[in-house]
């Protein structure tokens, strides 16, 4: 394949390329704090890496980089989006491509959290059922640690954010944006945040009811944010997080094309069964 960008290719490139593939790549991320030992944009290159790789091995093309979504956290240089702002802006990209004739979505977060992950889900399901047009539209939320044995062990042991994985990746892609002094919080904040990631959070309210809308900021003793043990990273971390990524996303999403294909050909679908029932009552 000539090109993988579609950004690098010309309107008669692509026009050839949809007669054959209706596949493409959405990658996103956002700059945030990542400590001191690495640049702010490391979830852009998380994604920009990954994403080619897998349109490689895939032979498809991948859309422009998204530069921005939600991270929650305040510390100097981290750009937040607010997750329906930006649900709503990736609804919109994707609703564009299948009006060209793309079929088969395949998003790529460089960028973990929680609140964006699961707003885009839920928004992009509310997008598919009151758009009709999307019902033959296969899309995948393709988490990179979902396929890396290694990365979610690493999670189990308590190493999260701007840690071993991610320094780990970072020396394996492009060494040269590591820094050699790895800093940490206090030592008491650092390994709140090993046993709770999400514990950077202050949250705060009036009143006990659970009617109440709650504030939340980034606590003030968390200047540095690193969840984890970036000390132990390595060049060998990062390429077998990459090899594992490749090994089982590539069948994995080969497959699902696939059954997509067939099941567009035949009208078949899978039907999932809603068994929480009375959901208004949790809220």
């Amino acid at each position: 394949m000539k090109h993988y960008r579609m950004q690098d290719m010309t309107v008669r490139e692509l026009q050839e390329y949809l007669k054959t593939n209706q596949t493409i790549i959405i990658p996103y991320a956002l700059c945030e704090q990542h400590g001191f030992h690495l640049p702010l944009d490391v979830d852009i290159r998380n994604a920009e890496f990954c994403s080619k790789a897998l349109a490689e091995k895939l032979g498809c093309i991948t859309a422009p980089v998204l530069n921005y979504t939600f991270s929650g956290g305040m510390l100097q240089g981290t750009i937040n989006v607010k997750p329906n702002t930006f649900s709503n802006l990736v609804g919109e990209i994707i609703e564009s491509l299948v009006l060209q004739g793309f079929r088969n979505i395949i998003i790529l977060p460089g960028h973990g959290g929680s609140e964006s992950l699961l707003h885009l889900k839920e928004s992009l399901r509310i997008l598919k059922w009151l758009n009709p047009a999307l019902r033959d539209t296969l899309i995948l939320l393709t988490q990179i640690w979902d396929f890396s044995p290694t990365w979610t062990n690493l999670f189990d042991t308590k190493d999260y954010h701007a840690a071993d994985a991610e320094t780990s990746l970072l020396l394996h892609w492009c060494p040269e944006v590591v820094r050699d002094e790895i800093v940490m919080d206090e030592p008491e904040v650092a390994e709140r945040l090993r046993q709770d990631p999400d514990s950077y959070q202050l949250r705060e309210s009036f009143t006990e009811l659970k009617q109440e809308v709650i504030q939340t900021s980034q606590r003030s003793d968390v200047k540095v944010g690193v969840m984890g043990y970036p000390e132990r990273a390595c060049v060998e971390t990062g390429r077998k997080i990459e090899a594992e990524f490749l090994e089982n996303a590539v069948p994995a999403i080969q497959k699902a094309i696939a059954d997509a294909d067939e099941a567009r050909r035949t009208g078949k679908r899978i039907v999932h069964a809603d068994n929480v029932h009375l959901k208004i009552r949790a809220i």
